[in-house]
């Protein structure tokens, strides 16, 4: 077992760290060695007169290199390239907000809501089914639920304990005027500014009931894991570059679709396909998101 941990042996009996070493140690040997016999001829040519001629001594690299033009032609080229490069990726980041986790002036869990109890997402988000927008629920649909949970009694961690999630809970109640002690509305309210997370440009439409509800596309597919989200970020980037191969790659489901049912036959002969994506349908027309 020793031999085994310093490295394996040849037949020998020598390791690799010994064979190392005695390299090092013959490579040194061989240094000092030329040094010597360098130092030796030197001195043997002084004794005898004889004049070692000097090299002479040669311009600077950097001198050379400004002095050539094509060397400075290739070196403007590359940097207005690279630079051309940096602004083309930092313009098309503007407005992407991929990852942004604004925080709320009341925690909402997803994990413990969707993920934890299992509320499916168009409880809350009903207008999702029906509307362009998903909307943003109003506090009576948390009210349904927390007019009698009134504390938290879940899993804790030492950021989120149980007195983090009771604090707001306490929120919510003072925003709706509820009193949990008298079990009753006091009339006083105060509004809950949220922050918006998923915002297009203006010039983008995109309707919620057409994905959710014709398609049958899951919120997970644009929104991610969001039963697993403490707190709510945007997943994907929302850019037109990402809808466009969302298009291309996911096929329409017809099954039960009665709305697709007539079309899919048509084009189905057109193209020769089974299976028709969503680009096929008319997904990359521009008028269908720019109108």
């Amino acid at each position: 077992t020793a031999v085994a941990a310093a490295g394996p042996a040849n037949s020998t009996g020598l390791t690799d760290e010994i064979i190392l070493g005695l390299f090092t140690v013959l490579f040194l040997l061989l240094s000092v060695g030329l040094i010597f016999v360098t130092k030796t001829l030197r001195d043997l040519a002084d004794n005898k007169g004889i004049k070692i001629k000097e090299k002479k001594k040669s311009k600077p690299i950097w001198k050379s290199y400004l002095e050539s033009q094509f060397l400075m032609l290739c070196t403007a080229v590359i940097f207005l390239l690279v630079s051309a490069y940096g602004a083309y990726g930092y313009f098309m980041q503007v407005g992407v907000n991929q990852g942004y986790m604004p925080v709320q002036p009341i925690h909402y869990s997803h994990k413990i809501h969707s993920g934890d109890n299992k509320i499916d997402c168009n409880y809350c988000h009903s207008s999702a089914k029906v509307s362009k927008h998903s909307g943003i629920p109003s506090l009576n649909i948390c009210m349904n639920c927390h007019k009698s949970i009134y504390e938290y009694n879940g899993e804790t961690t030492e950021e989120y304990s149980k007195e983090f999630y009771d604090g707001e809970i306490k929120k919510l109640y003072k925003a709706v005027g509820w009193d949990d002690e008298a079990q009753e509305y006091t009339g006083i309210t105060y509004p809950v500014k949220w922050v918006r997370i998923h915002n297009l440009p203006d010039f983008a439409y995109f309707n919620h009931s057409q994905h959710v509800s014709v398609a049958g596309i899951e919120c997970q597919t644009c929104h991610g894991p969001v039963e697993e989200m403490e707190i709510m970020y945007q997943h994907s980037p929302l850019t037109m570059g990402w809808c466009i191969n969302c298009h291309r790659e996911t096929n329409v489901k017809i099954k039960d679709n009665e709305y697709y049912d007539r079309i899919h036959k048509e084009l189905s002969k057109k193209y020769g396909v089974e299976q028709l994506t969503a680009a096929q349908m008319g997904g990359l027309e521009c008028g269908k998101c720019h109108y």
